[in-house]
């Protein structure tokens, strides 16, 4: 009888494990590529993540950087070897204006992923000038959510109140190497990368016009401006969608509960019927 209470708690134990799988998560890379929408990353056990990129003209005064216009959808171009870049609306295709840049446009690119997503480093496959960049994390719910419209129409100061937060600015990448990222060890979605702009948060750490630290171009040299183009992200999946059980699964599991309760039951009644006999017996 112990045997075969064994047995059918064994079942029980293998009918939920299959009603309910165990998932191990790993870090995952996601490289640039020719796919820009629904791509499945080859060889990463990761969720889907496709790209968009979005520019806004940048406002000066005095020759000086002070704001951004509204963000509009704009061109995302894959440059072999070295990643993505955007090309915005007008006079933006010649080098260096083609990357991911801050000079007469502010870019900016859109990583969507199926599921969350704790990114931990960025690598850049190429730069030119100064290369500093803000990460932000969609923060607010994505429920019913077009996620178009909150960064379309929203210049860099007001991206922060459509329910994007700062991640971090970080300064001076270099090409080819990973920079970490997201020292909080936020989890999103939905993610922007983009050319450092002060209004995002992350306040200059070098002077205007400079290169070295957190800086801001100055009027049309292109000192101090950053253009970078993405050639991957790192990080690591955070939840996974759970299958949900199949009926033959769940009625599985509740016959072999079923048959431990009702092994159980006739253990107590075969007990007490031994009682009652060495009571009749004694009396």
């Amino acid at each position: 009888m112990r045997f075969a209470t064994q047995r059918l708690m064994l079942c029980a134990a293998m009918a939920f494990s299959t009603a309910v799988p165990l998932v191990a998560h790993a870090d995952s890379t996601w490289t640039a590529s020719s796919c820009t929408s629904n791509c499945s990353e080859s060889g990463d056990a990761a969720p889907n993540v496709s790209y968009s990129a979005y520019s806004a003209a940048i406002n000066t005064t005095n020759g000086a950087y002070v704001s951004t216009g509204a963000f509009a959808g704009s061109t995302l171009a894959y440059y072999s070897g070295s990643g993505f870049g955007v090309t915005a609306p007008s006079g933006d295709t010649q080098s260096p204006n083609h990357a991911l840049d801050n000079y007469g446009y502010q870019d900016l690119i859109l990583l969507k992923f199926d599921d969350l997503v704790k990114l931990t480093q960025v690598k850049v496959g190429w730069t030119q000038y100064d290369s500093d960049i803000s990460v932000l994390a969609y923060t607010g719910s994505t429920a019913g959510v077009n996620v178009a419209n909150t960064i379309t129409g929203k210049t860099a100061s007001t991206l922060t109140g459509s329910g994007w937060s700062l991640v971090g600015s970080y300064a001076d990448l270099v090409t080819g190497t990973n920079k970490t990222i997201n020292s909080q060890g936020v989890s999103s979605s939905w993610w922007i990368i983009t050319a450092y702009n002060s209004q995002l948060g992350g306040a200059p750490t070098g002077g205007d016009g400079t290169t070295s630290g957190l800086t801001r171009g100055l009027g049309t040299s292109y000192a101090g401006y950053d253009f970078v183009k993405l050639y991957s992200v790192s990080g690591t999946a955070t939840t996974t969608r759970q299958n949900v059980p199949e009926p033959a699964t769940l009625a599985l599991s509740a016959v072999a509960l079923l048959g431990v309760v009702g092994v159980r039951r006739q253990r107590k009644l075969r007990a007490e019927g031994d009682r009652a006999e060495g009571d009749r017996a004694q009396g």
